[in-house]
């Protein structure tokens, strides 16, 4: 017995069976046809998978709802899409020198900046904040008229340091009104009915010939702006002699068909006026027929039946 059992301690093996006799199954095996994976440069990517790329580094939100940082006047604030946070664009544009070229030249050609600051809040720089290195990238550029209309800022100047020589990329200028100062409704409180849209006009023939490659002038405005108004009527002027083409937003809703332009009654108040005297008439009817035919009211008497008018035709 004691034979048997020294035997037993003898194949006893802590340290598992011999390596020959390991089963072929437990050992990891490569799948068959699978190559490894191998990295990639990025930009041997399509140039529109990279721009796919930068668009959503640069424009998605930390949140799903975000505050709009574009304010809430003009094409820049429906066009422009929310940012990503500060850092996530720094980071891509600090990655490598090509891929800074090309997000920044992505970043500035699909975003309108607004030529002046005006009293609407807007995280996005004027014209004027940008670098000039980045200048020949803007593709799109808006002039929005209407606010501070008693007393312009006086940084709203057409200089060499807006860089508007160096936009050769832009082809159409953005103009929205907010409010035309020549309807009769802001007498006395302007300073003259013509003040502002000297001051406009003038404003954009300077705009006109600073911009190397314009083709078309947009314009558009808030529904209380008529385009048969004052400013309107030299604002296209302006365009017209510059020899730019005009074209139409799509806030407003004007079209080159609808006339709007050759209404001579540009404010309503021809007609206005009509219906207040079709007003007086029907009153004054009213009351002829209540009272006796010799008894008509003063306030309502047709001037050429004034007591004045009277005494003198009976003298």
């Amino acid at each position: 017995m004691t034979s048997s059992l020294s035997k037993d301690l003898e194949n006893l093996s802590l340290g598992g069976p011999p390596p020959s006799k390991v089963s072929k199954n437990l050992r990891p095996q490569r799948k068959k046809g699978k190559a490894p994976i191998v990295p990639f440069r990025f930009f041997d990517l399509p140039s529109e998978i990279r721009l796919r790329v930068y668009h959503f580094v640069l424009f998605t939100p930390r949140r799903r709802r975000t505050m709009r940082a574009a304010g809430s006047v003009g094409a820049s604030s429906k066009k422009n899409p929310p940012l990503a946070p500060v850092s996530h664009r720094i980071a891509l544009f600090l990655a490598s020198r090509r891929m800074h070229d090309e997000a920044a030249d992505y970043f500035y050609s699909t975003q309108v900046f607004r030529l002046f600051h005006i009293q609407d809040y807007s995280k996005m720089p004027t014209v004027r904040a940008i670098a000039p290195q980045y200048r020949p990238s803007i593709a799109t550029i808006e002039l929005i008229l209407g606010s501070s209309w008693t007393a312009p800022p006086s940084s709203w100047k057409v200089t060499a340091a807006l860089g508007l020589e160096d936009m050769v990329r832009i082809r159409t200028l953005k103009v929205f009104l907010e409010v035309d100062p020549s309807h009769p409704v802001f007498e006395g409180f302007r300073i003259s009915r013509d003040f502002y849209t000297d001051f406009s006009g003038d404003l954009l023939h300077e705009v006109l010939a600073r911009l190397p490659n314009l083709e078309y002038v947009e314009f558009d405005g808030w529904p209380s702006v008529r385009k048969s108004g004052a400013l309107m009527k030299r604002l296209m002027h302006e365009a017209r002699a510059a020899n730019k083409k005009i074209a139409w937003g799509p806030e407003r809703g004007w079209t080159d068909y609808d006339g709007e332009e050759f209404d001579e009654d540009a404010y309503g108040l021809k007609a206005q006026e009509a219906r207040a005297e079709e007003h007086r008439a029907g009153q004054l009817a009213r009351l002829r027929a209540l009272m006796p035919a010799s008894f008509i009211p003063e306030a309502l008497m047709p001037e050429a039946l004034m007591p004045e008018a009277v005494s003198v035709m009976d003298s």
